[in-house]
C-alpha cells in the first residue's frame, strides 16, 4: 500500500484529475491495482512520468516501464503490482477502459491525499 500512496500522492501533486484506483488483487494473477489518471495534455503526462520515475527512485523501487510515452495520449506505466494508465482527457473518454474494471472494488483516493 505505500507503493500504491507514492503513485497517487505523485499524480496528486502534479495535478492530474479523476485519479481512480482499482483493486483487481481478485480479478488479476499479475498486479494488484490499477491507476487511472487524466492530464490536460501531453507535457503534463509527460511531466508525471519523471515525477513518478523521481519518486520510485527515491522510495527504491524498481523502475517502472513506460507504453506510449512519446506520443502520451495513453500512457502505460508497468510498476509490476501497480499498472498506472495516464490519458489526456479524450483519449480517455475514446477508449473508457474504466469499464473493463466496472466489476472491481475501487479504492478511497482520499485516503492517501
Amino acid at each position: 500500500m505505500k507503493k500504491l500512496a507514492l503513485v497517487v500522492r505523485t499524480l496528486d501533486d502534479v495535478r492530474l484529475e479523476d485519479i481512480v484506483v482499482y483493486d483487481v488483487r481478485t480479478a488479476s494473477p499479475f498486479f494488484d491495482y490499477v491507476v487511472i489518471s487524466s492530464g490536460q495534455n501531453a507535457r503534463q503526462l509527460k511531466a508525471a512520468i519523471a515525477r513518478l520515475r523521481d519518486a520510485f527512485d527515491e522510495a527504491d523501487y524498481p523502475r517502472f516501464t513506460v507504453e506510449g510515452g512519446e506520443q502520451a495520449r495513453w500512457v502505460l506505466l508497468d510498476g509490476q503490482d501497480i499498472v498506472i494508465n495516464l490519458f489526456t482527457p479524450e483519449e480517455r473518454d475514446y477508449y473508457e477502459i474504466e469499464k473493463i474494471w466496472h466489476d472491481v472494488p475501487q479504492v478511497d483516493v482520499e485516503a492517501f491525499k
